[in-house]
């Protein structure tokens, strides 16, 4: 009996390339959405832990980025940054941060820590661990104590809605966890969160913007019965924003981070007890630079 090799099947190549091509596709699509679907979960989760991470942590990874040395870091060059004057305008400000503390009620375990730095930066900032940030150039343009209580009452809104936390929620919740297993590195908090210089140029959202003129809102109706403050310096703001800002001495800063001034000076003067009132000048010592007061309203 003679065998033979049966006949081997014709293949064709075209379509098996074709088929393992689909295939491959297939298998990327797969991965992709994986990934994308992970990515999205813990951005969410890291948002969703943020403002959960407790007080005290915060505080420490703010050691950690040096955010306690800010006034030497920002400051201008030539400027007496520890100085008599700075150390009294300092000590003024954490007065007024005290009041406007007790005004909202602010948890215990949660300190303000209110800093003085000699910039002509126009700008007040809040940022990690309760820092708030107060340069000599906003101190420059404004006129009345109110004024400096909605800034600084603006400003730790910012701290008890926890905004900054929210706002660097995926670097700062991996900072936190590497926190938990007792990593603790200055270099590598600042690769996931930032530093200083960027902290400042940070832009809040409209709701946290909101929010904070909320608190500021609550705190001046508390401490002077009307948010006549608050309405005069959004409009000196919205009045620097129409000049220029920069043309007028020293980056608005303020004008970045705070963004509408003319929309929140419209919301601060339709809120309760809105109307005017007396305001008080400024005493000018706070100043660095010779600002004409204007007499306070009859």
């Amino acid at each position: 009996m003679r065998y033979s090799n049966p006949p081997f099947p014709r293949t064709d190549h075209s379509a098996a390339v074709a088929g393992e091509r689909r295939e491959f596709l297939r298998l990327l699509l797969a991965v992709t959405a994986i990934v994308v679907v992970l990515m999205v979960s813990l951005d969410r989760l890291a948002f969703w832990l943020a403002p959960r991470i407790p007080f005290s942590w915060e505080v420490d990874i703010a050691r950690t980025l040096h955010l306690d040395s800010l006034p030497v870091t920002m400051a201008a060059g030539g400027i007496d940054q520890r100085g008599q004057n700075a150390q009294r305008i300092e000590a003024v400000l954490r007065e007024h941060a005290a009041r406007i503390g007790r005004a909202l009620e602010v948890p215990s375990e949660m300190e303000v820590r209110i800093r003085y730095v000699a910039s002509p930066t126009v700008n007040a900032v809040a940022t990690l661990g309760g820092q708030v940030v107060v340069f000599s150039g906003l101190l420059d343009k404004i006129e009345f104590e109110e004024e400096l209580d909605a800034v600084l009452a603006h400003e730790i809104g910012h701290i008890v809605h926890r905004h900054m936390v929210r706002h660097l929620s995926r670097g700062l919740s991996t900072a936190a966890a590497l926190y938990v297993v007792g990593i603790r590195s200055s270099l590598l908090n600042r690769w996931l969160i930032g530093d200083a210089e960027r902290l400042q140029q940070l832009a809040h959202t409209r709701a946290a913007e909101r929010e904070a003129d909320e608190a500021a809102v609550r705190a001046m109706l508390s401490l002077h019965g009307s948010t006549e403050g608050l309405a005069k310096l959004f409009s000196r703001f919205e009045e620097l924003e129409k000049a220029g800002g920069a043309a007028l001495g020293g980056e608005i800063s303020f004008l970045r981070s705070h963004p509408l001034p003319e929309e929140r000076r419209l919301r601060a003067a339709a809120s309760p007890t809105g109307g005017a009132t007396a305001l008080t000048p400024l005493a000018s010592f706070m100043r660095t630079t010779a600002v004409p007061t204007a007499k306070p309203k009859p």
